[in-house]
């Protein structure tokens, strides 16, 4: 249905308005004319009588000339004339500005905005009063603004993320190699004097060296997640069965390091599409963040429950909890809980693949710390 054309209607009020006016005026001019006439012909008589009153003749109207009459009639009908010009020239003038405060004045301000869109100056906005259809205009030019300023904004974020990723990543690279290539030379020059130092620097070389590994095979799962041409396949199949899977899996990892598990898994079956290999690599990111960055004795927790549309995984630690400056980013690659660049600190990039993960889903995760740290993953029923 398409909506109501009030610019047009409000114009063609305006100049009806005009018309009527100028009708007015034109009436009011005639009218003043013939009352000027009429003042002047009954001038003419009563002056006419008087005279033949005091000469004691028959009342008879005065031969006056001719050129006389038509000489007032013309002062008459110039000086109506002019007052009539005069009225019509103060209605345009009055309804020009109108129509231009209406019209004018606001396709004034919309060009000016496109000319500030085009240099560059998102932030300024429109704000005048005018119809139905250039309101319109104006609303839908400042959400456009603020689109284009926001997009400006996460363009000028994105550069400073990829930035600093490239600097975290250079870091994170260099600090392994650097330790792996010390302890090669001090093996060359003959520094390590015994086996069982020489077992014990190899020991640390292999897990420099896999550090590195799971470093860049990060990066590269984060690359291929964040493609848009990434093929992510999913399955209908049994959350149900994958979580309970999962929690195996990590109760006598938990138990070893001396943590309490608990989990809340449904006992009926639960059917969702998803892709296994990589919603594997999402839970259990965050759960090894748990065992990662909390000491023993912590509580973790491992919950699957159903919510309106779809399920939600609940994943929580009472430990020591993420710090308020670190909530906002915590998603992003290359942030660790305890907020120091240390080589065996882990990658940084388990989060902000877990997060891509999910939105590949179609659903979304969410970070709440009233009393213990929880992640909350949603996955809607229909992708």
């Amino acid at each position: 249905m398409k909506s109501p054309n009030r610019l047009q209607r409000s114009l063609i009020r305006q100049y009806i308005y005009f018309f009527v006016t100028i009708a007015l005026i034109a009436a009011a001019s005639l009218y003043i004319l013939n009352a000027q006439i009429l003042k002047y012909f009954m001038d003419i008589s009563g002056q006419i009588k008087a005279e033949d009153t005091a000469l004691g003749t028959p009342t008879a109207v005065l031969d006056v000339a001719s050129d006389q009459h038509e000489l007032v009639f013309y002062r008459m009908a110039l000086q109506t004339l002019l007052l009539f010009l005069a009225l019509f020239a103060i209605t345009v003038y009055a309804f020009g500005r109108w129509t231009a405060s209406r019209l004018t004045t606001p396709l004034r301000s919309i060009t000016d905005g496109i000319r500030n869109i085009a240099r560059g100056h998102y932030h300024q906005r429109l704000n005048f009063q005018a119809s139905y259809e250039l309101a319109q205009i104006q609303e839908d030019f400042n959400d456009m603004a603020e689109r284009l300023e926001r997009m400006e904004k996460e363009n000028r974020e994105l550069a400073e993320s990829k930035q600093r990723m490239l600097i975290d990543i250079s870091h994170d690279l260099k600090t392994p190699m650097t330790t792996i290539k010390g302890y090669i030379e001090a093996m060359e020059v003959g520094l390590v004097d015994s086996e069982e130092r020489r077992r014990q620097i190899l020991r640390m070389i292999s897990d420099k060296a896999s550090l590195m590994s799971e470093l860049i095979d990060g990066i590269f799962e984060l690359s291929k997640l964040d493609s848009p041409d990434y093929p992510f396949a999913v399955e209908a199949s049994d959350l149900t069965e994958f979580i309970r899977e999962i929690a195996a899996e990590y109760y006598e990892v938990f138990e070893e390091k001396k943590f309490l598990f608990q989990y809340d898994i449904p006992d009926r079956v639960i059917i969702v599409p998803f892709n296994a290999t990589w919603l594997y690599r999402a839970v259990s990111n965050i759960l090894s963040n748990a065992i990662q960055y909390n000491p023993p004795g912590t509580t973790v927790g491992l919950k699957l429950a159903t919510r309106g549309n779809g399920v939600e995984i609940h994943v929580s630690d009472d430990g020591i909890g993420i710090p308020d400056a670190m909530k906002a980013k915590v998603f992003d690659a290359f942030v660790r809980g305890d907020q120091a660049r240390k080589s065996d600190g882990g990658t940084g990039l388990g989060l902000a693949i877990a997060k891509q993960v999910v939105e590949k889903h179609g659903g979304n995760i969410t970070l709440t710390t009233n009393g213990q740290t929880k992640f909350i993953l949603f996955l809607p029923d229909d992708l």
